[in-house]
């Protein structure tokens, strides 16, 4: 058989593809939000660019709606090599890393412009110290939580006693839910629509946002428009893994991962608008709180969560840090403490 002059180019061509293809590095993340979401059409809008950025040499691959387990076996599974990555919330490393839950302590935040304001000086010293876990992460993102209820709640007294959805391992929530004289009742993400249909739960606490991915709307009748906590959520992906690419090709993957967390996060406060007019629209009552009633609570919390802080819950330096920037904020902007989740 003859072959043609062009052989040894074609022929060497394509073994070059056939190995960057057998070279690609697939860095596979689990995720709960749902495979529909805005997250994760960002996300994978994302992955393409980065594998046509690298000339298909990193791969991302996304497994959605809770298909690889609750965050738990996620950060198991990274541990074995079975995955690379996933979403958590602080609450995931509240023994290995204390220090990012302080962002979400009841009753602190009264207003977008009073968190992003901290988050401006806090997120990259926090975002710093999951390089010692061996994770890196590209940003937080985060909305406040509101209240879902099958009764209205318009203050404390309406509060008390009622059965609440408490995250499992969420020690700081466990306290304030406590100090409040509410009954936690601990569940992963996965069972709280059930145990709202069921009546195991009375109350849950989310963002308006995300309740609507997950369909926790559909089981109550009320929201109260009061910002309960700032609930943060973060990708993280196993260090050594990143590690084993080049130098470019992290660069690449840190810029555009961070890029679109960034675009989530600055797009946040009106997605938590949007979601809550959409409810409305849906026949969910919003009902707004009494008057001073998130005052309040941030008075019955304040001290709940300083006595945290020197018991060891988290750190009391980086409490005391976060409070130091809260009221050089309230100082500037007096005005600015509105009690909404706007």
């Amino acid at each position: 058989m003859r072959l043609s002059k062009t052989f040894p180019t074609t022929f060497l061509l394509a073994v070059c593809l056939g190995l960057s293809v057998a070279n690609a590095a697939e860095i596979k993340i689990a995720t709960l939000v749902p495979n529909q979401s805005q997250w994760m059409q960002d996300m994978r809008a994302a992955g393409k660019v980065i594998e046509e950025r690298t000339a298909g040499r990193v791969i991302l691959k996304f497994y959605g709606g809770g298909t690889q387990g609750t965050e738990d076996k996620v950060l198991r599974k990274i541990q074995i090599g079975q995955l690379h990555g996933g979403t958590f919330s602080p609450t995931d490393f509240m023994k290995q890393y204390s220090d990012v839950n302080i962002y979400g302590l009841p009753f602190v935040f009264s207003s977008w412009e009073e968190m992003r304001y901290v988050r401006e000086k806090m997120d990259a010293g926090l975002a710093a110290g999951f390089e010692n876990l061996n994770f890196v992460t590209f940003g937080f993102v985060g909305s406040f939580s509101m209240v879902l209820s099958n009764e209205p709640i318009s203050n404390h007294a309406d509060m008390k006693g009622k059965k609440v959805w408490l995250p499992q391992g969420d020690t700081i929530s466990y306290e304030a839910m406590r100090r409040l004289q509410l009954s936690p009742v601990a569940l992963p993400v996965t069972d709280v629509l059930t145990g709202l249909q069921t009546g195991l739960l009375d109350i849950a606490a989310i963002p308006p946002e995300v309740a609507v991915a997950l369909q926790w709307h559909t089981r109550v009748k009320y929201f109260t428009n009061m910002p309960v906590l700032f609930a943060m959520s973060f990708l993280a992906v196993d260090k050594r893994t990143i590690d084993k690419l080049s130098a470019e090709d992290q660069a690449i993957l840190r810029e555009e991962l961070s890029k679109v967390y960034a675009k989530i996060d600055l797009n946040a406060s009106n997605d938590s608008k949007n979601a809550m007019e959409a409810l409305v629209k849906i026949g969910i009552q919003k009902v707004e709180p009494d008057e001073g009633q998130f005052f309040e609570l941030q008075q019955t919390m304040s001290e709940a969560n300083r006595e945290m802080a020197r018991n060891g819950v988290f750190p009391l330096s980086v409490f005391d840090e976060m409070q130091g920037h809260l009221n050089d904020f309230r100082t500037a902007h007096p005005n600015t403490a509105v009690p909404s989740g706007h």
